[in-house]
């Protein structure tokens, strides 16, 4: 089939076309004037997702921040933030939504305020807008200023309801943490009380460095020791008065063996005068070394004594050591698990929500349902398809021929002549006549 084929076929049968066109177009104008008309509201939240927790300081993982933007979308069609709603709207005692729930499938509940819920969530959307952190809540509503009005009170019960489950989450991780606090308090308690006890029973005391006493003073007496070590030394390398003189008798006796010789009598006398100071100077150093070796052998017996004192208590030090770490221990548990409280009671008391009011709820003038451009197009379309369907579904039922060319498809035979019918003809002729005629009046008139 050739295409001047196929619109001789639908010139043919415009009849059918053409009325199911109309009708189409006029259905879908007619049902458009009875259409509700619905108004759209939207109003927009920022998720502060990236902002520093006011209390803990603790900032959202990237990880998790698709699950968080997702559970508020969901909570947002929740019936917890749509029951909010509608107890500030008042509907679940209207008689009019009374009579209307006593009317509906779901009376048999008797929950009037979920069925009410259930039509807000139905017109309430959420969604974030992509590549940022806003949320944007709409509302549907054949009023406009209806739907603003409910979109508002969505965003307002969604974040109040954001608040209240925050608060109730920290209220009762504070109760549990409030209980492990408690607990580690009476250990705290205990191990204070088992190491009290045990240094009562042991008779050790541990200083503030973590040593016991015993120790530290065994530490003191050891460095008294070593320091009194120098002053021995000191005093075997002091010189007394005898010791000078001996020197300086030496000196003396030095010079007459050089000038008097051995046997001459100042000689003599010098050796026998040093023999009495030799004498004098040992005495001297004698004494000296006596007077500092005896401060000296005080003192590390006193350190012997107490060395062997410490060796004896450290089994007991070493228990009370580890009584003490255990107290530490049970002390930083309590101070932890104390502080986790404060900051959840800090944080069930606080308002910060994490999200703010980026805009107010806004409907436009013009309604976006129902959409009259696109409802009479699609008809349109919808009723030239299906004329042309009928048409060509009549066609084939009904095969004509109108044209030369259909009877050689129709004969699978080439066309010798056609015979045109006498009222064809005439109208032929008077075509041609009229035709020579212009053309005769077109050639006089050139020839003047």
């Amino acid at each position: 089939m050739s295409i001047t084929q196929f619109f001789r076929i639908l010139w043919a049968r415009r009849w059918i076309i053409l009325p199911a066109f109309l009708v189409c177009v006029t259905t879908a104008a007619l049902v458009v004037q009875f259409l509700p008309e619905r108004y759209r509201a939207t109003t927009r939240i920022v998720l502060e997702t990236f902002k520093p927790d006011p209390v803990t300081g603790q900032v959202m993982n990237s990880q998790f921040m698709r699950a968080f933007v997702e559970t508020q979308t969901q909570l947002i069609e929740d019936y917890a933030t749509s029951g909010r709603v509608v107890d500030e709207l008042g509907w679940a005692n209207d008689p009019a939504n009374i009579a209307a729930f006593q009317a509906s499938s779901a009376a048999a509940t008797g929950d009037i305020r979920r069925w009410l819920a259930n039509q807000i969530i139905q017109n309430t959307k959420a969604d974030v807008i992509d590549g940022t952190n806003i949320l944007e809540i709409s509302y549907s509503d054949s009023s406009p200023d209806r739907a603003e009005r409910i979109a508002n009170m969505i965003r307002s019960a969604f974040l109040a309801q954001s608040l209240t489950a925050k608060r109730q989450a920290a209220t009762k991780s504070a109760e549990w943490y409030t209980q492990q606090a408690e607990a580690a308090r009476q250990a705290l308690l205990a191990a204070v009380q088992a190491r009290t006890d045990f240094v009562k029973k042991s008779g050790v005391v541990l200083t503030e460095t973590g040593g016991d006493l015993d120790t530290q003073k065994l530490e003191q007496l050891q460095g008294q020791s070593a320091a009194a070590a120098v002053p021995v030394a000191a005093a075997a390398s002091a010189m007394g008065p005898a010791q000078l003189q001996l020197a300086q008798i030496d000196q003396q006796i030095q010079q007459a063996a050089t000038n008097l010789g051995p046997n001459h009598p100042a000689f003599q006398a010098l050796q026998r005068q040093r023999d009495v100071l030799a004498r004098a100077a040992a005495a001297e150093r004698s004494q000296a070394g006596a007077a500092v070796g005896s401060g000296r052998g005080v003192i590390e017996s006193a350190a012997n004594a107490q060395r062997a004192r410490v060796l004896g208590n450290r089994q007991d030090v070493d228990r009370v050591m580890q009584l003490q770490r255990d107290v530490t221990l049970k002390q930083d548990q309590y101070m932890k698990a104390a502080q986790r409280v404060a900051d959840l009671r800090l944080e069930a008391s606080s308002n910060d929500t994490g999200m703010s009011t980026l805009s107010e709820a806004s409907a436009p003038d013009t309604p976006y349902y129902p959409k009259v451009p696109l409802i009479i197009g699609g008809a349109a379309g919808f009723g030239l398809s299906l004329g042309l369907l009928v048409a060509l579904l009549v066609e084939l039922l009904g095969r004509r021929v109108r044209s030369p060319d259909d009877l050689e498809v129709a004969a699978d035979a080439p066309v010798l002549g056609v015979v045109q019918s006498r009222t064809a003809l005439a109208a032929r002729l008077r075509r041609t006549h009229e035709s020579l005629g212009e053309r005769a009046g077109t050639h006089g008139a050139s020839v003047n």
